[in-house]
């Protein structure tokens, strides 16, 4: 190839639109020139290039018609320069006339036509020839483009009186079918078309059709039996509005009034009517003509999601509030710990210490019921029968209760496992009994139900699938339907004053829902309570932990030649902890943040342990900080705090947490089984 050539160059341009491109393939200029100038006359697109690998990228992203191929050519030569065109899919099909000076002997043609090519000429060519066989080849090329054009073309033709035909027949049967559902809707609807005179004050409408029976229970001809019987099934509370509406018809000509309709089975509902003035004959009486429509269930639909989104915006509230609190809990309770273990328990200083360490734990416990609540509590759930859970909690249930509650312990055969947390469904069942004894000031009998159910379909609130459903039910008092309606918002009771937060079925809820549960109460006045928790089911095998021993729990543990990075944004939280780590002779690093510590970690090759912080201000939380320094340390040992879990991946559910705020034995007990004693030099 010559230096001052470009590598691709388009020689001759045709103005034709339909014009078709000829591709020269020869390192030498002169040669290029040459067969250049014998095709000029054919007026087609001519490129030339100057190496095999030149038409190769041009092949790439162009397409030809023909390819004239030098035999001879530093680099890729033209035999292996055609096998390469022949090779790809979007070039195979392109022909390959061979131009040859050097090989003219038969077996270098032979090896041309095995690889592909459609002709082998010599230099130097006849250009009469030449043209002749390249116009062609141009000319079977333009041929077979023109057939895939109407081909193409004919192709979507039929694909579009397809879809024409389609549309026309999927236009009809929807014709067809919005005719079936306007008439199905018509006598369907919760509706009731009525007429009355304009000074009736309501009284004795006349209903069109049936539809009203349906509704009310009461047959149309009854309202006009009983003119009085509108006005007198409208709630006492609507009634005075209503007739004030019913009254300004004639002023205004149009009315459009909500309001609360007694039933003939006694239920309430909702009707909203809607009314307008029709003009008469000259002389004649003017005439109502409207439409109630029962808006019930949208009400009650509304009344759901206003009560979601409050329940939603304090569970936010009140999470955030046990978050910070926790931190600040942990420095009192990492004190008060400390003041004691001081004072040797004696001494009056000692009793006042006491007393406001149980007053922290009282308000951790409170803060615990907050995160329970808003669903962020740190949960460590494991494979669990409920069946068991309900068994093992019974004798303790029976030294709450007391004698006069009757308990009843059923778990049906053959039960499912599911995933959660041992200590919040103790807890829970706890709390639920608890709720259940208050309801039954007279004594009575409480039952604990765990078995299985299935849901084919979804509901409003459970979706398809198999669950573990754990029922407590009492025949206690009951709940009227105003207080079920607010019975799991934070802080409602209607115990007396210091005899309930109002957390304990707020906690149940936020606990279900956390663990991917649900929960339902039903309840009415002299009749009990029942609340069911649904839980979905699990496959997996079911590990019992052993108790700590005596020996585990003693006061010997050391962690002499250890080091712990501690990682607390919190100063209060940081300087307690280190404290108290210090206090058990391990050596500790402090850093604020998981970009100091990471800091920490490639330069100080002596950690033992990484005991962080999950929520951290600047951009990395404990989890993400816990994922880099295993990168770094494969085996180092990570133990997170937090008193706020937001959010944890799957990854993160099995890992070791160590909940906010946390007692001198909580840690102790991490480390023990993080960094055993036994190991140690």
């Amino acid at each position: 190839m010559n230096a001052n050539t470009a590598p691709i160059s388009l020689a001759v341009t045709s103005g034709r639109p339909d014009a078709a491109t000829i591709l020269v393939v020869d390192d030498e200029a002169k040669n290029r020139y040459a067969l250049v100038q014998v095709l000029a006359d054919l007026e087609e697109n001519v490129v030339e290039v100057a190496s095999g690998e030149d038409a190769l990228r041009f092949l790439l992203r162009e397409e030809c018609a023909v390819i004239l191929l030098d035999a001879n050519m530093p680099g890729l030569d033209g035999y292996t320069t055609a096998e390469l065109i022949r090779r790809r899919d979007r070039s195979r099909h392109i022909p390959i006339i061979f131009v040859s000076a050097i090989d003219r002997d038969d077996k270098h043609v032979r090896h041309a036509y095995a690889l592909g090519a459609v002709d082998y000429v010599f230099k130097p060519v006849d250009p009469l020839i030449l043209r002749s066989k390249v116009s062609v080849l141009v000319e079977l090329f333009k041929k077979n483009a023109e057939a895939h054009r109407a081909a193409r073309l004919e192709h979507l033709l039929l694909e579009e009186n397809f879809r024409i035909r389609q549309e026309k027949l999927e236009a009809e049967r929807q014709l067809r079918q919005s005719e079936e559902q306007q008439a199905l809707i018509l006598r369907s609807l919760p509706i009731a078309v009525y007429s009355s005179e304009l000074d009736s004050n309501l009284a004795g409408p006349r209903f069109v059709g049936d539809g009203i029976a349906g509704l009310t229970g009461f047959p149309r001809v009854q309202f006009i039996d009983q003119p009085d019987l509108w006005a007198s099934r409208i709630h006492p509370d609507d009634i005075a509005r209503v007739m004030a509406e019913a009254g300004s018809l004639q002023a205004k000509g149009a009315m459009s009034t909500e309001y609360r309709w007694r039933c003939a089975d006694d239920t309430e509902r909702v009707f909203l009517d809607q009314a307008v003035v029709v003009a008469g004959e000259p002389g004649s009486n003017r005439t109502i003509f409207g439409v109630c429509l029962d808006v019930t269930d949208r009400r009650q639909v509304e009344q759901q999601l206003f009560q979601s989104q409050k329940m939603e915006a304090v569970g936010q509230l009140t999470g955030g509030i046990a978050h910070d609190f926790n931190n600040m809990l942990t420095v009192v309770i990492g004190n008060l710990d400390a003041l004691t273990r001081s004072l040797k328990g004696t001494g009056r200083n000692f009793d006042r210490v006491q007393m406001a360490l149980i007053g922290s734990l009282s308000c951790a416990e409170l803060t615990q019921r907050m995160l329970a609540f808003a669903r962020r509590q740190p949960l460590q759930p494991r494979p669990l029968n409920l069946g068991q859970v309900s068994r093992n909690i019974t004798k303790l249930l029976g030294r709450t209760l007391g004698e006069r509650i009757r308990m009843d312990v059923a778990v049906a055969d053959g039960l499912w496992l599911v995933m959660a947390d041992p200590a919040q469904i103790e807890s829970s069942l706890i709390n639920l009994a608890v709720n259940a004894r208050d309801a039954m000031t007279e004594g009575g009998a409480l039952k604990i139900e765990a078995r299985n159910v299935h849901f084919d379909r979804p509901d409003e609130e459970i979706p398809r699938g198999d669950f573990v459903v754990l029922s407590v039910t009492d025949t206690g008092s009951g709940m009227t339907g105003a207080v079920l309606s607010r019975a799991i918002e934070p802080f409602f009771t209607t115990k007396k004053m210091g005899h309930g937060t109002g957390l304990g079925l707020s906690m149940v809820y936020g606990f279900m829902r956390q663990s991917g549960g649900h929960m339902r109460i039903d309840s009415s006045p002299g009749r009990g309570t029942s609340v069911r928790l649904y839980l979905p089911r699990v496959i997996a095998d079911m590990h019992v932990e052993a108790a700590a021993s005596l020996d585990e729990e003693s006061d010997d543990y050391s962690g002499l030649e250890r080091t712990v990075l501690l990682v607390e944004d919190d100063a209060g939280v940081r300087a307690v902890t280190a404290s108290l780590l210090r206090e058990r002779q391990f050596s500790v690093i402090e850093a604020d943040s998981g970009v100091r510590a990471l800091e920490i970690i490639d330069r100080e090759p002596a950690i033992d342990l990484l005991f962080t912080d999950v929520v951290m201000p600047g951009g990395m939380d404990g989890f993400q900080l816990g994922r880099l320094a295993r990168e770094r340390r494969a085996n180092l040992p990570v133990l997170y705090a937090t008193g706020y879990a937001a959010s944890f991946s799957a990854s993160e559910q099995h890992a070791d947490v160590l909940a906010k705020p946390y007692r001198e034995k909580d840690l102790v007990a991490k480390l023990r089984t993080l960094l055993p004693q036994t190991t140690q030099a």
